[in-house]
């Protein structure tokens, strides 16, 4: 079907007003954090070193998979199908592909967002990125001797690596979060309309992240303000999100765009110099104002573009 053509909202888009099931958001919500943020607990207390293999491994089996285990959980207690109230279908395939790509925009949009900030440049620079990892000397120049013998440019390999991993490995760790947010909390909080909706998804999403930012996730040198850049960017990129996964009519959308966004977005921290994680990261200054240029894209294709409107406010029936 083209997405052109009237502003008019098909059936499969309406749905008729009702009040949002708090008992049951709230105990999703309940359960997602109390899970997740009693794993980072253990990870803090038992000495687990951020930015090691184990530590990443554990995070992403028990932190980051808390969500769709809460949402599972909720789901089965309330008698309701898993599938369904999750919107873990096929649905517009077209929609999850583009929601595949589209952080490579995003990327793109965080660079040129990160370049107007004072002080901040682009380089290529990769020995300086690898020092700032904590490589030494004989191994940033093994890599920058690798990287030299590449038949292509080291941004085409990092794209295509990104790429690959979105899809695979990132979406495995992806999912865990999306069943949750995009899933069964976009459901439950669907008759409130988009922009309610993406905003307490938002919040709820950024604060979720506190227990391992303050261990060093993302933010390093800055873990509090980190909690407030992060919650801040959730908030601007939750419309985003939302709108991939309403237009795919599936939580796929929304899981392969978490999956391709966190392997391509670092790379606004390789290619951007001249401050800090807070202000260059994907998930930093520059990738919220990055965010709210994507906001905008999905509003101006919603309004003249696409054939029904799902950015209105009114209920939305996000699987239908």
């Amino acid at each position: 079907m083209s997405e052109r053509g009237s502003a008019r909202k098909p059936a499969s888009f309406r749905r008729a007003a009702s009040a949002v099931d708090a008992r049951k958001v709230a105990a999703f919500v309940a359960l997602a954090f109390g899970l997740s943020w009693s794993a980072a607990a253990v990870l803090y207390f038992a000495g687990v070193e951020y930015g090691t293999i184990t530590s990443t491994v554990l995070v992403v089996v028990f932190f980051m998979w808390a969500p769709a285990a809460a949402a599972v959980a909720v789901q089965l207690w309330y008698g309701e199908p898993v599938r369904a109230g999750t919107g873990l279908v096929l649905g517009r395939l077209r929609w999850s592909v583009l929601a595949w790509l589209a952080p490579l925009a995003l990327l793109a949009a965080t660079v040129g967002v990160g370049v107007a900030l004072p002080g901040v440049s682009i380089t290529t620079d990769y020995g300086a990125f690898l020092a700032e990892q904590g490589f030494s000397e004989e191994q940033i120049e093994q890599s920058l001797d690798a990287l030299e013998a590449l038949p292509v440019p080291p941004l085409v390999l990092f794209v295509v690596q990104g790429l690959v991993a979105g899809v695979t490995i990132n979406a495995v760790a992806a999912l865990g979060e999306e069943l949750g947010w995009r899933g069964l909390l976009l459901t439950e909080l669907s008759p409130l309309g988009f922009w309610q909706l993406s905003g307490v998804t938002g919040v709820v999403w950024g604060l979720w992240h506190a227990p391992i930012i303050l261990q060093g996730h993302n933010f390093p040198a800055a873990p509090i303000a980190g909690v407030v850049t992060m919650t801040v960017w959730t908030i601007a990129a939750s419309p985003v999100f939302t709108y991939l996964t309403v237009r795919a009519r599936s939580v796929l959308a929304a899981t392969f765009f978490h999956g391709s966004f966190n392997a391509v977005g670092s790379f606004s921290l390789v290619y951007l110099t001249g401050a800090g994680n807070l202000l260059t990261a994907a998930v930093g200054v520059a990738g919220i104002g990055a965010a709210v240029l994507a906001v905008v894209a999905c509003v101006v294709h919603d309004r003249y573009l696409a054939a029904e409107q799902i950015t209105t406010g009114e209920p939305l029936s996000p699987w239908a």
